[in-house]
């Protein structure tokens, strides 16, 4: 069986971290592992190895891999509408569980996307990427690794395409030197998740290419100890805040296991990838289709995985309304239930495009892409209004919190600590830990995330229109059938 454990992840991470170059607000990391800022997406990714282990969840956390054994659904291509369902319950397990992001759903994605653009471009031209990309999934399957994609690249100046970015060698990845045993890539790619804590990456482009801009389309796996790659945090003001916790000594003032999320931009200075690791070099007429075979899995996944942050804000919500004392209002509850309502409406559209997929030539199955952008822009409305509603629900303590050291200050602690109680179940440190725990979505990093995570709403608006262009035609004869409409003439297709 592939399926490891927490520890065996751990051991292979710390094996490799010297060879890490990772820096956080300036300063290097020498052991991601314990260090305050990069430590809790390596306590997520423990997190998913230990759920993946229970066997409450075999056959939804597990699935069957290439070679019939049993795998983590995280890195198992899709083969079925069934697949795919259990793909929708694993990510809202997973984050339930972790009550943030489980960082992994876009290696998911990214072996996916591949898989099927692979077997494409072989299709094509013959060449033999998709048997190179199989051989290293196999790997990865059998050594149950962690896999990120880092598919967004910086872009520079957004106006120029990639091939206009003079001067900006950094904008998009890309082929810098071609050798007889691989390649040299140079660029940087930016909102990587977890990057620094995964066993691989997979990189892809980020868009359509035109035939001047062979040089972008090139998509390879590479190990994030490989020499010339280097990973840069994201700096956020609750990044600060872990670290100021640390120097004071205090724990209540973030005391989330699994943070609030952690993201890299990544950087390719010169990095040579062995042959066999690279699965498109040059065919740029397929790098749009690999995008829309992730998004169309990425985007569906996003209704599960708000619904699941729906759980998570629901909960959090009614904690702190109990600890304020006011669980059984009535307004709380009504308040409480569109957090409800909102949360099963994101998983429900998600879960239509999964229902709706459509099974490639390669064997994958992939979620219907029209319905896979709507999942997602209803899951940013949703979960939007999720927000505000828990906002509501909690109270100005979410982000007027005072710190935990404040309640070792002689004398004036005690007071502090008898002002802080409310309800009398509840301790002033449990009040504030709650308070805490609905801060990192009220006023963290999460809608940002949410409404730009997977492509933001002018993306899915920009996909869905192209699908109208196609539609219209056919819907506006349609409307002249039923009407009785004599006039006029037939609609184009696509009019």
């Amino acid at each position: 069986m592939a399926i490891k454990g927490p520890q065996e992840y751990l051991s292979r991470l710390r094996s490799r971290a010297r060879d890490l170059d990772i820096y956080v607000a300036g300063e290097r990391v020498e052991d991601p592992a314990s260090h305050p800022v990069t430590r809790p997406s390596v306590e997520v990714m423990l997190k998913t190895y230990e759920l993946t282990s229970d066997p409450r969840y075999r056959g939804v956390l597990t699935a069957r891999g290439l070679r019939g054994d049993e795998v983590s659904r995280l890195v198992h291509v899709e083969s079925s509408v069934e697949d795919l369902i259990m793909r929708a319950e694993a990510q809202r397990i997973l984050n339930f569980h972790i009550g943030n992001c489980n960082y992994r759903c876009t290696g998911h994605d990214g072996i996916n996307a591949l898989f099927a653009a692979t077997y494409d471009i072989d299709s094509k031209h013959g060449t033999d990427y998709h048997a190179r990309f199989v051989r290293w999934l196999e790997y990865v399957q059998e050594n149950d690794l962690v896999v990120e994609t880092a598919m967004t690249d910086v872009k520079g100046d957004r106006s120029k395409r990639p091939a206009e970015q003079r001067g900006n060698d950094m904008a998009y990845v890309h082929v810098v030197e071609e050798r007889d045993d691989g390649i040299v890539v140079r660029g940087a790619k930016m909102h990587v998740t977890g990057a620094a804590v995964a066993d691989e990456l997979l990189v892809v482009p980020t868009r359509a290419l035109r035939e001047d801009e062979r040089e972008f389309a090139v998509a390879f796996a590479v190990r994030p100890d490989t020499k010339g790659v280097h990973f840069v945090a994201s700096w956020h003001p609750m990044d600060a805040m872990r670290k100021v916790m640390r120097d004071l000594g205090v724990e209540i003032d973030y005391p989330l296991p699994f943070g609030h999320r952690n993201n890299y931009v990544v950087i390719f200075d010169d990095v040579f990838v062995p042959r066999e690791r690279v699965f498109m070099n040059g065919e740029y007429e397929f790098a749009g289709r690999l995008v829309e075979y992730f998004t169309a899995h990425h985007r569906a996944a996003g209704g599960p995985c708000k619904a699941a942050f729906a759980d998570v804000i629901l909960g959090a919500a009614a904690l702190a309304a109990d600890t304020n004392g006011v669980l059984g209002a009535s307004y709380i509850q009504d308040r409480l239930l569109e957090i409800m309502r909102h949360g099963e409406a994101a998983y429900a559209a998600g879960l239509a495009a999964m229902v709706k997929a459509y099974r490639h030539p390669s064997g994958e199955y992939i979620p219907d892409p029209r319905l896979a952008n709507v999942a997602k822009l209803e899951a940013v409305e949703h979960l939007k209004e999720a927000i505000v509603a828990a906002a509501d629900v909690g109270g100005g303590i979410s982000v007027n919190a005072p710190s935990e050291a404040d309640l070792r200050v002689k004398g004036v602690g005690d007071e502090l600590r008898r002002a802080l109680q409310a309800n009398q179940a509840y301790s002033a440190e449990d009040r504030l830990r709650a308070a805490r725990l609905l801060q990192v979505w009220v006023a963290g990093p999460h809608l940002v995330g949410l409404v730009q995570g997977g492509g933001p709403p002018a993306a899915e608006l920009l996909a869905l229109r192209a699908d109208l262009r196609s539609r219209l035609g056919e819907l506006v004869d349609n409307a002249r059938r039923l009407a009785g409409v004599k006039g006029g003439q037939a609609t184009r297709q696509g009019a």
